[in-house]
């Protein structure tokens, strides 16, 4: 058989996410809401399990009789990056933190001690679980579909910098699954609806009217915010589904949210310094004067539109930015000592 001649770009990929339909573990069936993606991971299928058996007359190569395949109760993971829009804010915000918008905002209360849990084929919520989809490419593309329900966030971050990408926030998300997906089936029979890429960007200069860290004003040259929320897949056979988890349960061992500004260096950091320190060896980590970090495009950024704040947070990390002018990147870890530790309004 001749070599095919066709060649393909990788933007000519298409990936989708979407609000797992009804209930958790069941694909989304609509128009999947597109990514403008800059890096796509495919899938990693750790239901592909092969292990040789052994046993007398087993040669020194597994051949095709030593060999069992299995996949119930394995997992699938997948990462995807790509420009931040207001849509994609809405749906990836609450996947990963586990909390519903409420007045247009996410707030994690630090201090609760019940974890997020839901079962297997629970009403559907942005909280729960999600659908991605992937599409191929070419005349044979339908063999290269896939569309992954039952994914959770356990990982996302945001980033921007005003001199790079127009400005244009940008995300990476990392998402696990234990919805099963039969092996040798065929994953789909058309290619996934995808709506049109959204114009609806999220600009650094959205947040530029208040920015503070340990309540003193700062002029941000960068920023980056990773939340990571493990999941853990409780039981087996959730809903009579064969592999299925019975519950999940979110942040264990922890949530951790951990802001990254780089700010311009000046006198207004000197405290900082003295708190990376601390006040002495077997003294808790030091607390910033709250709000730990903020920056929104309202003095008071709950009456505004957009707003990312952590009030209670300890400074974990310090280092020179050298650049044109000399900075400070700060790393930041959110602590539950509030009702509303980490707050994000998007609107």
């Amino acid at each position: 058989m001749a070599i095919d001649a066709n060649f393909f770009s990788s933007k000519e990929l298409t990936v989708g996410v979407g609000l797992d339909a009804t209930y958790v573990g069941t694909p989304f069936a609509g128009n999947f809401t597109q990514i403008e993606t800059d890096s796509v991971t495919f899938p990693t299928f750790n239901d592909i399990k092969i292990e040789r058996r052994g046993g007398s007359g087993s040669g020194i190569m597994t051949a095709t009789t030593d060999m069992f395949h299995y996949g119930k109760g394995a997992t699938i993971e997948g990462s995807v990056s790509g420009y931040m829009t207001d849509e994609l804010m809405a749906i990836l915000v609450s996947n990963a933190t586990g909390v519903l918008v409420s007045n247009g905002a996410f707030t994690v209360n630090g201090q609760s001690t019940a974890n997020h849990t839901f079962a297997h084929h629970a009403t559907s919520t942005l909280a729960n679980t999600l659908t991605f989809a992937y599409n191929g490419i070419g005349s044979d593309s339908l063999d290269d579909c896939v569309k992954i329900a039952g994914c959770v966030i356990t990982s996302l971050t945001l980033t921007a910098d005003p001199n790079e990408d127009g400005g244009r926030m940008k995300f990476e998300a990392s998402w696990i699954s234990r919805t099963p997906i039969a092996i040798g089936s065929t994953y789909a029979t058309a290619l996934h609806g995808m709506a049109d890429y959204s114009a609806n960007y999220v600009f650094l200069s959205d947040y530029s009217v208040h920015n503070q860290i340990a309540d003193t004003d700062v002029l941000i040259k960068s920023f980056s915010l990773t939340i990571e929320n493990p999941i853990t897949f409780a039981g087996f056979g959730g809903n009579a589904t064969d592999g299925a988890p019975q519950t999940y349960i979110r942040s264990i061992p922890e949530m951790v949210i951990t802001a990254n500004p780089v700010v311009k260096y000046d006198t207004n950091l000197d405290a900082l310094w003295e708190k990376v320190r601390g006040s002495g060896d077997g003294v808790q980590a030091e607390t910033l004067t709250s709000p730990a970090f903020e920056m929104s495009n309202n003095a008071t950024p709950a009456s505004g539109s957009r707003a990312i704040s952590i009030a209670d947070g300890t400074v974990t990390e310090m280092a020179w930015d050298e650049g044109e002018y000399l900075g400070v990147s700060v790393s930041i870890k959110a602590r539950g000592d509030s009702t509303t530790s980490f707050y994000l309004k998007h609107s």
